[in-house]
C-alpha cells in the first residue's frame, strides 16, 4: 500500500508539474493582456466580486473536507457502497447550499451600485460578472461535486489534465476576444462557457473512472440519520471554514476599503505571483493529503512519525527556497513584466513572503490534523479570524497595506504555528508537542541564518545596472541557498536523511 501511495503521488506531481509549466505561461501573458486591455479598474472589480462570492461560499460550511476525509477508509478497504452513500450525502446538502447561495446573492445585487458607485466598465457589467461567477460555484454544488473522490484516491492526475486544458482553451479565446469589438463582454461570456466546460469534463472523468459510482437509492433522512457524525463534523469545520475565508479573501476587500481600487490589483500581482510559488509546493507534494489520510487508516504509529518528520523538513526547505527566492527575483520579474509602478515596498514585500511561507509550512500539520479528523478546536478558527480581520482593520487604518499584512500574520503566528501543533501532537500523533517546536525553531534558524549571510554578502556586491545581469546575480545566489541550507539540513535533522533517502530510491528505481 505505501508502493502505492508513492507511485500514485509521482504521478499526480508529474502531471501537475507539466500543467504548471502552462499555467505560468498562460498566468502570465494573460495577466499582462488583461491589465492592458481590461484596466486596474475593471480587474479590481472582478477580484472584489470573487471575494464577496467567496464570503457568501461560507455557506459550503466545509462540507467538502468532511467528505474527503471520511472517504480514505471506505477507499483503502474498496467499500464501493459506503462510497457511494457518502457522495449522496454530499450531494444532497450540496443542493441545499446551492439555493442558499442563490437566496444570499440577491442582497448583494441589490448592493452593488452602492458597493461600486463609479466604476470604468459601468454597474450592468458588474452585474453580469457577479452571475457569472455566481454560476461556477451553484455549478460545483450540484454537478462538480464528486470530484473529492478523485482527490481522496490520488488520482488527481486523470482529471486535472482535462480542467486545466479546458481553462487555457477559455483564456486563449477570452485574448483574442479582447482583440475584437466584443471586449469585456467577450471576456465574461467565455467565463460562463468555462464554468459549463468544466461541468461535463468532469462528470465524463468520473463515469470513465468509476463505472460503479451511483446515487443511493436509500431515502435522504436514512442517509443522513447513518452518517450523522459527518454532519457533526461538517458543523465544526463551518467554524474552520470562516477563519480560512478571513486569512485568504478579505484582504483585498480591506484594501479597498482603506486604500483604493487599484491598490487592489497592485496586491492582486504580487499574489499571483505568490499563488503560482504556492501552486509549485502543492504541486511537489501533490496528493499528500490523501496519502497522509491513507496512512493513518492503516494505524502504524511509528511509520508515521517517521513520515511525518521527513514531511516536514521537506516542507520547511522547499518552502524556505521559494520564499527567498521570491523575495530576490519578485521586484525585478514584475518590473520587466509589468512595470516599475506595480512595485510595492521592502516592508510590504517582507510581510507577503513571511505569510507565504506559514500558508506553504502548515500543511503538513493540516493534513495530519484533518486525517485524524481533529475538528473539535472550534474555538481556534474564530479566534483566528477575529485576530485576522481585527487587526487587519486596526492596524490597516493606522498603517495602510502594511499594517493589514501585519494583521493577517499575527493571526497565523498565534494559531497556526502554536496552536495547531499542539493539538495535533497532543490528541493525533500522541506525542510530545515540545518536539514540534524544538525542530521548528531548528529549521528556521538555519532558513534565516543562511538568507542573511548570503544576502548580505550579495549586497556588497558591485552591480550594473542591467536587469538581466542583476537576474542572474540573485539566481546564483538561490543556488548558493539551496545548498547551504540543503547541507545543513542534512547533518542536522533525520528528516532531511529519510527526504534524500526516498529521492536516490525513487531516482535508482527509474534508473
Amino acid at each position: 500500500m505505501a508502493a502505492s501511495r508513492t507511485k500514485r503521488t509521482l504521478q499526480n506531481s508529474k502531471v501537475s508539474l507539466i500543467l504548471f509549466v502552462i499555467q505560468i505561461l498562460v498566468g502570465f501573458y494573460s495577466r499582462k493582456v488583461f491589465l492592458e486591455y481590461l484596466g486596474d479598474e475593471v480587474i479590481g472589480l472582478n477580484t472584489t466580486l470573487g471575494n464577496i462570492l467567496s464570503f457568501l461560499n461560507l455557506a459550503e460550511l466545509g462540507i467538502g473536507i468532511a467528505m474527503a476525509t471520511s472517504l480514505y477508509k471506505p477507499i483503502y478497504d474498496q467499500d464501493q457502497p459506503t462510497i457511494c452513500e457518502i457522495l449522496t450525502v454530499q450531494g444532497i446538502l450540496y443542493k441545499r447550499i446551492a439555493w442558499i447561495l442563490c437566496l444570499l446573492s440577491v442582497p448583494v445585487l441589490v448592493a452593488l451600485p452602492y458597493i461600486f458607485p463609479s466604476t470604468e466598465c459601468g454597474i450592468v457589467y458588474a452585474y453580469i460578472a457577479y452571475v457569472v461567477f455566481l454560476s461556477g460555484s451553484v455549478f460545483s454544488y450540484l454537478w462538480n461535486y464528486r470530484q473529492v473522490l478523485i482527490q481522496a484516491d490520488q488520482k488527481n492526475y486523470k482529471l486535472m489534465p482535462w480542467i486545466h486544458g479546458t481553462r487555457y482553451v477559455k483564456v486563449i479565446i477570452q485574448i483574442i476576444l479582447l482583440y475584437t469589438n466584443y471586449g469585456i463582454w467577450g471576456w465574461i461570456f467565455m467565463e460562463l462557457i468555462g464554468n459549463i466546460a468544466t461541468v461535463f469534463v468532469i462528470n465524463h472523468v468520473l463515469r470513465k473512472e468509476y463505472p460503479w459510482l451511483q446515487r443511493s437509492t436509500q431515502p435522504a433522512s436514512t442517509l443522513l440519520s447513518k452518517y450523522k457524525d459527518l454532519i457533526t463534523k461538517t458543523k465544526q469545520l463551518f467554524v474552520h471554514k470562516i477563519a480560512s475565508f478571513v486569512l485568504e479573501q478579505t484582504a483585498p476587500l480591506i484594501i479597498y476599503a482603506f486604500v483604493s481600487l487599484s491598490m487592489v490589483t497592485y496586491y492582486g500581482n504580487y499574489m499571483m505571483l505568490i499563488g503560482y510559488t504556492v501552486t509549485l509546493m502543492n504541486v511537489i507534494f501533490e496528493g499528500m493529503g490523501a496519502s497522509i489520510g491513507n496512512l493513518v487508516a492503516e494505524n502504524n504509529k511509528s511509520h508515521t512519525m517517521e513520515v511525518f518528520w521527513e514531511l516536514f523538513t521537506s516542507r520547511l526547505w522547499i518552502a524556505g527556497i521559494a520564499c527567498f527566492g521570491l523575495y530576490l527575483l519578485i521586484g525585478p520579474f514584475i518590473s520587466l513584466w509589468l512595470s516599475p509602478r506595480y512595485l510595492l515596498s521592502e516592508t510590504s514585500l517582507l510581510l507577503l513572503v513571511m505569510g507565504m511561507f506559514i500558508r506553504i509550512t502548515r500543511s503538513v500539520v493540516d493534513s495530519f490534523k484533518n486525517a485524524y479528523q481533529l475538528f473539535a478546536d472550534v474555538w481556534s478558527p474564530i479566534a483566528e479570524a477575529g485576530i485576522n480581520l481585527g487587526g487587519s482593520i486596526l492596524l490597516g487604518y493606522l498603517w495602510g497595506l502594511n499594517g493589514i499584512l501585519l494583521g493577517s500574520n499575527l493571526s497565523l503566528i498565534l494559531i497556526v504555528l502554536v496552536w495547531k501543533p499542539y493539538y495535533t501532537f497532543r490528541y493525533g500523533l500522541k506525542s510530545p508537542v515540545r518536539l514540534y517546536f524544538m525542530q521548528y525553531i531548528l529549521h528556521l534558524a538555519i532558513l534565516l541564518g543562511c538568507a542573511w549571510i548570503i544576502r548580505t554578502g550579495v549586497m556588497n556586491l558591485p552591480m550594473e545596472d542591467n536587469i538581466y545581469l542583476h537576474i542572474t546575480i540573485l539566481s546564483i545566489t538561490l543556488l548558493a541557498y539551496i545548498v547551504c541550507t540543503g547541507f545543513l539540513f542534512y547533518i542536522s535533522t533525520s528528516g532531511m536523511r529519510s527526504f534524500t533517502l526516498r529521492i536516490i530510491k525513487i531516482i535508482t528505481h527509474k534508473l
